[in-house]
């Protein structure tokens, strides 16, 4: 219903807000509340006329949450997305926080591609062509992290050593169905669990995952070439027997 100010109001009463009083109310910038809007982790305001936009009461907690998250886990916004919409259904989001820390904390400040190319030595076409390839996978659109620009900086002097982005190929295909089999076991030993008890499993299987995967690539390439009888050795290259 509405307010003699034509404010609309909660079923329990409590006012919607406009925009200059959740401004005040959670000390977040316009711009910053708009792109929460947009991205789905505030609910669309209701427009009493086109120039007037009332918020949920509620948009004031769920900014304090987002920020909360932010400020303590680093979490990129599609991650709170997630969160937020297991929050929506009524469900504690505690074990499924230290999930998407544990996956997403780690990649820090972001910068535009413009600072990337200057970083990496990359050039912006280079930059495109590598992300549809996805031998560059930033965790936002046109914002890459620390780790990112690690990665771009190696493959920039492959680049300059006479790699291809098609030679390179294979490390997303093989990625696909290495993940594919890290999920497909995920979800045969979460089937039966509770949700909270689902998110408290997965914490641990991804961990080992991500060690496992590190692990066994490194001793397996360590192995080859330990094997090795010289690096141009003629039984490799031909496959004869030695």
């Amino acid at each position: 219903m509405a307010g003699a100010d034509n404010r609309p109001h909660t079923k329990n009463g409590r006012s919607f807000l406009k925009m200059k009083e959740l401004v005040a109310a959670t000390g977040v910038a316009k711009s910053t509340i708009l792109l929460y809007v947009n991205t789905g982790l505030l609910s669309q305001p209701i427009r009493t006329q086109p120039n007037m936009a009332y918020y949920h009461p509620l948009c004031v907690e769920r900014v304090g949450f987002i920020k909360q998250v932010q400020k303590r886990h680093r979490l990129p916004l599609k991650a709170i997305k997630g969160l937020i919409r297991e929050m929506d259904r009524g469900r504690d989001v505690g074990a499924l926080v230290e999930l998407q820390a544990d996956l997403f904390s780690h990649h820090g400040s972001q910068v535009g591609k413009s600072a990337f190319c200057r970083s990496t030595g990359l050039s912006e076409l280079q930059v495109d062509a590598l992300c549809r390839a996805r031998l560059l996978v930033p965790m936002a659109d046109g914002r890459f992290d620390a780790e990112d620009q690690a990665i771009g900086r190696l493959l920039k002097r492959g680049f300059d050593l006479g790699l291809s982005m098609e030679a390179l190929a294979f490390y997303p295909a093989m990625a696909d169905a290495i993940v594919d089999k890290e999920i497909e076991l995920r979800s045969r030993h979460t089937a039966a669990l509770t949700y909270e008890q689902d998110a408290a499993l997965t914490l641990e299987l991804t961990r080992m995952a991500r060690s496992l995967r590190a692990y066994v690539i490194d001793r397996v390439m360590q192995q080859r070439l330990i094997a090795f009888k010289g690096l141009k050795d003629r039984h490799h290259q031909t496959g004869e027997e030695p």
